[in-house]
């Protein structure tokens, strides 16, 4: 296929709704804003789609990984479906087949793909399902939602074809994390139009799911081992629709689903920022506000335990954030990327048209007109005017709702490796936050240190934060260790179990106004440490600028800052780092552009149980406050007054 590039500018959808400031005091959106900008993603996209295979072209995009090559026939169909859920949401809420904008009808070129892909003697033919394959898992909402459409036009004989199909995707091998629930969500079609569901089977399988929740709401992402978003658009959306769709599952598992989804809408407020933004960490970020999907799911299911002005305040603030930040581009498109296109956030399994999971986000138009949600005045969430945390113990982290306005989240433990999806950008930092996002760097062979930190054994390579295990969970205290591994090949080899093995142990001091940090190691000989902070963006064209104050470095871009100042331990250095971007790439941060962060890093090797303080904080709305904050050694470690509050910190040494 040859490769042409595209440009595409970020910006705005230019919106003819008007904006109802009453009843959204804080969007300004309403369903109608809603309509025109699900019409609008999707009059974009339906220009790009083959009326008879269904299948979709995308401009080829130039940069990274393999967002740049051919796709599978598979990788195709899981393009077109993630379209379909967004069309039948917009469908079935709106009574609507034909959008402003694109001629024809927005359902049918689905249906006729799997018409002709699901019938063995049409040249058309998919084929037999690979490996993991999720073909069935979009198409299923039509059938279930819209039989009128989707499925009674259909011959005899196509149903059979279509039978056949999800049957033996029903069973195919998938992969071992929230990739079981698109096989699940088929059984309840397959057994009531006379098809094998396979429920035995799967009910095994949805056992397992369930036995990967963790408390508080989220589970574990199966073999991944890590908390993300799929938490929101893998387990929370789809376990939903198995208590809609199945009846059988729902009457077995709907208490347990139910009462773990409700503890989830107790953390969710606290994810979203006052600019209305989630808080981006973790993989697949491109999905953007397919976030949303969790929420509504919930309020269409009448589980949901947010009060609807609230959740519209939350889901129509997300929408808005990602429309104004360009995540629909120029030409009608969504691209692999955050706020706009960012092929540089991509993961190797990414595909072109990806990102259009987006529209599982768009379920609330299910919700009818006189819906509490559209028809409640919107209500504010914590970071809108009520600072504060929640811990959630079920996934290791604090969530923070600023005065300012920014919602952070911080990890106790994340026990991925480095060698998966940029991991330690997108699962080790120290806080992620919503205003400032983070930078973005390759592999396990590039570290950076932005927002970790990062020990270096003699003159081996600088390793980072990894495997990091919680030791203290509390609103305004987490500590934490992980394993001190003097090499990246002895991290791949492991050959020495983690419990053998020194650590660095971390403690982050929780404050309104940035972050205390204390690190010390129990390696037998010292250890050089370093400690990076919050990575701002940087538009290309423009450097960061440095400036001192009382011994804090302050970083800036714009209106953009990030500072770090030593406040205790070993002479070390604080300098600025401008992190350019490696061969084949254009961007080092999140928002696109470039990164920079005060990186502090000791002048010598650190001797064990001998501990660093550093203060850090950061904005987007060019304004820091360098707190007072003192520390005093004591007999068993320090004492910190930060805030307001007395912390005591207890250093071990193992040698007495």
């Amino acid at each position: 296929m040859a490769l042409f590039l595209v440009s595409v500018l970020a910006g705005a959808v230019d919106l003819k709704t008007r904006m109802d400031w009453k009843i959204s005091p804080y969007t300004g959106y309403t369903r109608a804003t809603w309509e025109e900008i699900s019409e609008k993603i999707i009059s974009g996209v339906m220009k790009r789609v083959d009326p008879q295979t269904g299948i979709f072209t995308f401009p080829v995009m130039e940069g990274q990984y393999d967002a740049v090559r051919d796709r599978t026939s598979e990788e195709r169909i899981r393009e077109m479906e993630r379209i379909l859920i967004g069309v039948v949401s917009y469908y079935v809420g709106t009574g609507e087949e034909k959008v402003p904008g694109y001629k024809g009808s927005i359902l049918q070129p689905f249906i006729n793909a799997f018409i002709h892909g699901t019938d063995p003697t049409d040249p058309l033919y998919w084929g037999e399902p690979a490996k993991a394959d999720q073909t069935g898992s979009g198409y299923i909402l039509g059938l279930y939602l819209a039989p009128d459409r989707f499925w009674d036009p259909l011959t005899e004989v196509q149903k059979k074809n279509l039978i056949t199909y999800l049957e033996k995707n029903s069973v195919n091998e998938t992969w071992d994390n929230n990739h079981h629930l698109f096989h699940l969500v088929t059984t309840r079609f397959l057994e009531t139009h006379g098809g094998e569901g396979n429920r035995e089977r799967h009910t095994r399988t949805l056992e397992r799911l369930l036995g990967w929740y963790r408390g508080d709401g989220w589970y574990i992402d199966g073999n991944n081992r890590g908390f993300d978003y799929y938490n929101l658009w893998g387990f929370q959306l789809y376990l939903n629709w198995i208590l809609k769709f199945d009846p059988v599952w729902a009457d077995q598992f709907g208490d347990r689903i139910r009462w773990n989804a409700a503890r989830f809408m107790e953390t969710a407020p606290w994810l979203y920022s006052r600019s209305s933004g989630h808080i981006p960490w973790g993989r697949s970020l491109s999905y953007r506000f397919a976030a949303a999907g969790a929420i509504g799911w919930n309020i269409i299911n009448g589980d949901t335990t947010i009060p609807p002005g609230l959740a519209r305040r939350l889901l129509s603030g997300d929408l808005k954030y990602f429309i104004d930040n360009g995540s629909l581009a120029e030409d009608g498109l969504m691209y692999v990327g955050y706020r706009g296109q960012n092929l540089d956030l991509a993961e190797r399994y990414n595909s072109p048209g990806d990102p259009y999971f987006a529209m599982e986000g768009l379920s609330v138009l299910l919700l009818p007109e006189d819906h509490p949600f559209w028809t409640a005045v919107e209500q504010p969430g914590p970071s809108d005017n009520m600072p504060g945390r929640k811990i959630v113990h079920g996934g290791n982290f604090v969530l923070s709702a600023r005065s300012d306005g920014d919602s952070r989240n911080y990890f106790a433990g994340q026990t991925f490796d480095r060698t998966y999806w940029q991991a330690g950008a997108k699962y080790q930092q120290d806080a992620y936050s919503a205003d400032l996002g983070f930078c973005l760097y390759g592999d396990n062979t590039d570290p950076t240190g932005q927002g970790q930190s990062g020990y270096k054994v003699d003159d081996r390579d600088w390793m980072y934060h990894w495997r990091s295990t919680a030791v203290l969970l509390e609103e305004d205290h987490i500590a934490s260790s992980y394993p001190i591994v003097p090499d990246y090949n002895m991290a791949r080899d492991k050959g020495t179990p983690e419990f053998e093995c020194e650590h660095i142990y971390s403690h982050v001091l929780i404050g309104d106004k940035g972050e205390v940090h204390v690190l010390w190691h129990d390696y037998p000989t010292p250890v050089r440490l370093r400690l990076g902070g919050y990575g701002i963006n940087v538009p290309f064209g423009s450097v960061p600028i440095e400036s001192r104050d009382g011994g804090m470095l302050i970083v800036s871009s714009g209106n953009y800052r990030s500072v770090s100042r030593q406040l205790y331990g070993p002479v070390g250095t604080l300098v600025c780092k401008f992190l350019q971007p490696r061969e084949g790439w254009k961007n080092t941060h999140l928002f696109g552009g470039l990164g920079a962060w005060p990186q502090w890093e000791s002048k010598e090797g650190v001797p064990p149980f001998t501990p660093v303080v550093i203060y850090e904080d950061g904005s987007a709305h060019g304004i820091v406050v360098q707190p007072s904050i003192s520390v005093n050694s004591t007999k068993e470690g320090l004492s910190i007054v930060f805030e307001g509050k007395t912390y005591d910190i207890r250093i071990i040494d193992k040698s007495l």
